[in-house]
């Protein structure tokens, strides 16, 4: 069997771990991303995207900023990020914004830290929205919530993961294939290898609970050594792709989601409402209902006028439930009947889950998990493995991925350079001898 050297090896899916493998390779580490995303299910691009769209942030790196143009290109949305309630769209940047935000009812405070960001969870602000009426909060509980990796109800929806900054200049994109490949190529500039493996077999270990090979079928068939290995997979998706290697990183088993983001895509006749709707928005029907099914709904525009794109937050046990998800399809109808009757609207296809089975899709691309798992989370058995993907996450944005990745970049960097001072001064003491 061939054996093939490497310093940090990268388990990605859907683009997961590209920013962190460019990264190290710039830094002048042999890298190898080893992308699983065929072995992953059958997704289509916009479900790979998913719906939360990407709110700009000006601290953002070069390279960041590189990797997040290294696929289809991303398209601000002049409105900026927008609710749709019972009473009327909300636009978070526009010439109306400031007249909604004082009119909200909205605590004072809760307006500032929404528009500055400045508390963090865990502040002194953060500890007394328990006092506050969710009237005067629910806008923060959204900013929480909205991309959350864990789900909590609405009025302590701040008290998990961090908000989005709701009111920056928020932007989306149609996702292609193509950009995915693009994105791929972007690496193999960036002097870092791909490998598309078949399929992941075993893994080799040295001692002192460190990782030492990662064993693949395919054409790069063999065993790749690696000193770090970085892994961007679920629980449930590593043990879906490989039991074995499932076993090794998540004894107790696969940690299943409570609740799983599906998109719906559905065909609306021409209206003047239907034009007028922004290119992404937040429908909510009641506040203090909760935040799950047609109640809690982003709607999309597609490539195509007619077609949008309706993602709702179902319970992940009724995923494949083909009756569950025809009702909830009636339900999202009815909804948009209500808000847009001239637009007709129909169901053009269903979420993916009803047309393949669990051994052909697996685990869901955007799973939230219940608060009583979360210390279930991201535990790491081996020195050198550093857990990346949802269960780690607290929330699906760029800037989340990017930063959990700038932390485990930063340690791999320094034991790098470690190495190279110990490397060399064991070169002296060869040379003096």
């Amino acid at each position: 069997m061939n054996q093939m050297e490497s310093q940090v090896v990268i388990v990605s899916a859907f683009g997961r771990g590209h920013w962190i493998a460019a990264d190290l390779a710039q830094k002048g580490l042999k890298t190898v991303l080893v992308d699983v995303s065929a072995l992953l299910g059958v997704w289509p691009s916009e479900d790979i995207e998913g719906p939360f769209g990407f709110f700009k942030n000006e601290r953002l790196s070069s390279l960041q900023l590189d990797r997040l143009n290294s696929e289809d290109a991303y398209q601000e949305l002049s409105n900026g990020f927008t609710l749709w309630l019972p009473e009327g769209p909300f636009e978070l940047k526009g010439p109306l914004t400031k007249f909604k935000i004082e009119r909200s009812g909205l605590h004072k405070n809760v307006q500032e830290n929404l528009l500055s960001g400045a508390q963090k969870p865990g502040s002194l602000f953060y500890r007394g929205l328990r006092s506050l009426d969710f009237d005067r909060s629910w806008l923060l509980h959204v900013a929480h919530q909205l991309a959350g990796t864990t789900y909590v109800a609405n009025a302590r929806g701040a008290s998990e993961g961090e908000a989005l900054p709701l009111f920056s200049p928020f932007l989306m994109k149609n996702a292609t294939r193509f950009g995915f490949e693009r994105s791929l190529e972007w690496l193999q500039t960036k002097s870092v290898e791909v490998v598309r493996p078949q399929s992941l077999v075993d893994l080799a270990f040295s001692s002192g609970r460190q990782l030492e090979g990662l064993e693949l079928t395919g054409a790069s068939q063999g065993v790749l050594h690696l000193s770090h290995l970085v892994w961007t997979l679920s629980s449930e998706e590593s043990h879906f792709i490989s039991p074995k290697i499932g076993q090794y990183f998540f004894p107790h088993g696969a940690l299943h989601s409570e609740w799983s983001w599906v998109r719906y895509r559905l065909q609306m006749d021409e209206c003047f409402e239907r034009e007028h709707l922004p290119g992404h928005c937040l429908m909510i029907d009641d506040l203090e209902s909760p935040w799950t099914h047609e109640n809690f709904m982003i709607l999309q525009k597609t490539g195509v006028a007619e077609q949008f794109d309706a993602w709702v937050r179902l319970p992940s046990d009724q995923r494949f439930n083909k009756e569950y998800l025809v009702a909830r399809g009636e339900r999202i109808l009815q909804k948009l009947q209500t808000r847009i009757p001239l637009s007709k609207a129909q169901v053009l296809s269903y979420p993916q889950e009803y047309y393949y089975t669990y051994s052909q899709l697996g685990a869901p691309r955007y799973p939230v998990y219940a608060l009583r798992k979360k210390k279930k989370r991201g535990k790491s058995r081996y020195k050198n493995l550093h857990l990346d993907g949802p269960e780690v996450w607290s929330h699906y944005s760029w800037n989340c991925y990017f930063s959990k990745q700038e932390d485990f970049s930063a340690e791999i960097e320094l034991w790098w350079k470690n190495k190279l001072i110990k490397d060399a001064k064991n070169a002296r003491k060869d040379l003096q001898s």
